[in-house]
Parts: C-alpha cells; sequence; structure tokens
C-alpha cells in the first residue's frame, strides 16, 4: 500500500484572513498520520478499470486531482477542522489486488480519523469502505446513484459494488438507495434488492421517493448500524448539472437538493466513510463535475463540526 501526493494541488490566496482548504490541509507520511488524530483523511482512488469493464465511459481516473483542484479553492467550514490528505492510492497491473489495498488503506484511514474520504475513480472502490466498515461491527450503506450496480459478476467491476456488499453479509435493511432512475434500473436487479429486503428511492420524484423519506431511513439506518458508509455516484445528478460522469443521466437529480440531502446525511457520526466516484473530467464541460463533486466533498467536513 502506497501513495502519492501532489502538493502542487494545494491552493492558497496568501492571505490570512481569508484561508482556503488548500491552507488548512495537511499532507502527511503514513506514519506521521498515524501519531495524531484528524477529522477527516482524504484517500484518491485514480482508476477507471472497473468502468470499462462495465462498458462505460472512461477518464474517472483523472477525478481524484480534478476534485481536489476545485476543492482546495474553497473556503474552510471550520478553520481548526484537521484535514490529512494521504494522496492517491499508486496502482498495480491487479485490480484486485488493488481493491484489497484500498480496503487496507480506509480502515488505516479510520484508525485515525473520524471519516474517511475516497476520491474515486470508477464506482467499483466503493465496495472497500464496506469492507473496511464490516471489519469493525454492523455495517449500512447508502448509495446516492442513478444505478443499483447490484450486477453479478465474478470480476469486480462498476456495476457489482453493491451486488458484493450484500453477497458479503450486510443485511438487506441495511442497504439503502435513492435518486435510481427507473429506465437505468434493470427488472433482474430492482428484484434481487427487493428479495434481500434493501430500500430504493426512485429519483423520478414519486411517492415515498421524496428526501425527508430518506433522511428518515437514514436515521433508523445510524439507529442499529455501527457504522455506515455514504457513496455518490456523480451521475445521481442531471448531466446539465454534472455532464462528466461515465452514465450521463438526463433525468437525474438537481444539484441544490442533493447537496441540501449530503448536509443533513453527513451530520451523523455513524457515517464513517464517503466515497465520490466517477467524476470524469475528459467528459466534463467547464470542470462543471469536478467543482460540483468539491462542493460535496465540502460537505463532508462541514458536516464534522454539525454531528448529531
Amino acid at each position: 500500500m502506497k501513495f502519492q501526493v501532489n502538493r502542487e494541488l494545494l491552493y492558497s490566496r496568501g492571505e490570512p484572513d481569508d484561508p482556503r482548504l488548500g491552507d488548512v490541509t495537511q499532507t502527511p507520511t503514513v506514519r506521521e498520520f498515524e501519531k495524531r488524530d484528524w477529522d477527516i483523511v482524504l484517500i484518491g482512488l485514480p482508476d477507471d478499470r472497473g468502468i470499462a469493464m462495465n462498458r462505460g465511459r472512461p477518464g474517472a481516473a483523472e477525478g481524484p486531482s480534478a476534485i481536489r483542484k476545485w476543492f482546495y479553492r474553497l473556503v474552510p467550514p471550520a478553520t481548526d477542522l484537521r484535514i490529512a490528505d494521504l494522496g492517491d492510492l499508486v496502482m498495480t497491473d491487479s485490480l484486485e489486488a488493488d481493491h484489497a489495498a484500498a480496503t487496507e488503506a480506509t480502515a488505516l484511514g479510520l484508525s485515525r480519523a473520524k471519516r474517511v474520504a475516497l476520491l474515486g475513480g470508477g464506482h467499483d472502490w466503493a465496495f472497500s469502505p464496506i469492507a473496511a466498515l464490516k471489519q469493525a461491527g454492523r455495517t449500512g450503506f447508502i448509495n446516492l446513484d442513478a444505478h443499483l450496480d447490484v450486477r453479478p459478476s465474478a470480476v469486480p467491476h462498476s456495476g457489482t459494488s453493491y451486488w458484493r456488499a450484500l453477497e458479503a453479509g450486510v443485511q438487506g435493511e441495511d442497504a439503502v438507495w435513492f435518486g435510481v432512475q427507473k429506465a437505468s434500473a434493470a427488472k433482474m436487479h430492482k428484484e434481487y434488492v427487493e428479495a434481500k429486503g434493501g430500500r430504493v428511492f426512485f429519483g423520478d420524484g414519486s411517492k415515498g421517493s421524496d428526501p425527508e423519506a430518506l433522511l428518515r431511513e437514514a436515521k433508523s439506518l445510524s439507529g442499529r448500524c455501527d457504522a455506515v458508509d455514504l457513496s455518490l455516484d456523480m451521475d445521481v445528478f442531471a448531466m446539465s448539472e454534472a455532464p462528466g460522469v461515465s452514465a450521463p443521466q438526463p433525468g437525474g437529480l438537481e444539484a441544490r437538493t442533493v447537496l441540501v440531502l449530503l448536509g443533513e446525511l453527513l451530520r451523523s457520526e455513524r457515517v464513517r466513510t464517503f466515497g465520490i466516484y466517477e467524476t470524469s473530467p475528459p467528459n466534463d464541460v467547464m470542470e462543471m463535475t469536478s467543482r460540483l463533486a468539491a462542493r460535496c466533498l465540502w460537505e463532508g467536513c462541514a458536516g464534522l463540526r454539525r454531528t448529531e
């Protein structure tokens, strides 16, 4: 498990009365990271092999750096936040081995930080934080996504994360999806989730699929689980606001709606891992998607100052 850090991404205006996240974030070595406690740690997963295997548009390997570029320009939600950026996980020729290394890296982050933020990369990486959390107790997940990602496959790819999670022992009642597009959810996948006891909130505004319903479900989930993984696949947004993704959605959610929702979900101390996946800079327009992903990551930090 090795990391590569690009400190050139850290942004500063050089004005003490106008600090940015690039001013307050530290880039420790693993040894330095292990010597103190942190509020949140960032780990980049610059890989889109799983997307290509799932016949999606590649490009998300460039996502972590693009998200950081705009994240570090934002004003800190609190200047006393202890933010660490371990850098990008160094990839090998084996995707399976790299997924295992990401689980190890997440466990490292959890050992010293209140929350681990994972920057993808394809959505196949979403299984790694769940696997890390399961080592310590009952784990649930909330997936904001246009897709269910429960394709059965002997070879993991970007459509398999939650099939892997459910088959690995996550209880169906602890599995929640929000923003799923009916036009992108195969009948057999919906039936699989239903058979497992999972809860799906569709993104079409239909009765029972509103944000308040999700927040009630999330509160119940946090009450019965030791830890919760929150995953954001950027294709949950409307393509007019997030065109730079693997599978853009004309009927996706509005950014304002999701940002408010994230602000509420990330207040929970049970949300120990927060992943942002499938930001694809080569497919983006005016860096809209990267900027939006950075704004979502800001909520992951801000939530630590308004936890419940």
